[in-house]
């Protein structure tokens, strides 16, 4: 924040002081900053400290003592834009740049929309084959799941006549099942290793 003196009255009137110290100091005095002849004011008159966005006025126990905006200081105080500061015959506006504060959070943007692949891969890291949630470690992208999603067959009309009964027929069915479940899984695997291939963005 940029901090300046602007004079208010007299022959100099527009010019302007900026404050480039954080303890500027008006008096007297050779080691202040700023040093007006004026008997009026004092050697160590008054200082204004400017802390980060914050500028306040203290006065140093001076003779005819300091006033902002017509009143007398009476503690420090803050100044703002545009305060009158009246310093003995001395008038001054105060010019603050940069001091208007952030009135609301930046809003957070809204999530993109997720790609075909992303939905599934997620929908297979965050849900068992049962359709339950999986509590432990659902959505961990560095870990594949062994759980499987496993399909109801119904085997379609066998081209040689009647199905086969007992043992044959179970092993059939067995063997099918197993092919079922084999392709499944093998798939699910193979969209998550495309979907942990990725960059991320």
């Amino acid at each position: 924040m940029k901090v300046s003196l602007v004079v208010a009255e007299g022959a100099h009137k527009g010019k302007v002081i900026p404050i480039k110290h954080a303890q500027f100091v008006i008096g007297r005095d050779p080691q202040c900053q700023l040093r007006p002849s004026s008997a009026s004011i004092s050697k160590r008159h008054c200082v204004i400290l400017v802390k980060g966005d914050r500028v306040v006025l203290r006065d140093l126990d001076s003779t005819n003592g300091t006033f902002v905006n017509d009143e007398p200081l009476q503690g420090p105080t803050e100044l703002h834009h545009e305060d009158r500061l009246k310093i003995g015959p001395l008038a001054f506006t105060v010019n603050l740049e940069g001091s208007v504060g952030v009135d609301k959070p930046t809003p957070v943007p809204p999530p993109a929309a997720a790609s075909e692949d992303d939905q599934i891969a997620n929908m297979l890291l965050d849900w068992r084959a049962d359709g339950s949630a999986d509590a432990g470690g659902a959505g961990d992208p560095n870990k594949i799941s062994t759980d499987s999603t496993i399909f109801d067959m119904v085997p379609g009309a066998s081209t040689e006549g009647a199905p086969q009964e007992g043992k044959a027929a179970e092993k059939t069915k067995g063997e099918k099942a197993k092919l079922a479940e084999a392709n499944t899984s093998q798939a699910a695997k193979a969209i998550l290793e495309k979907y942990l291939r990725r960059p991320r963005t």
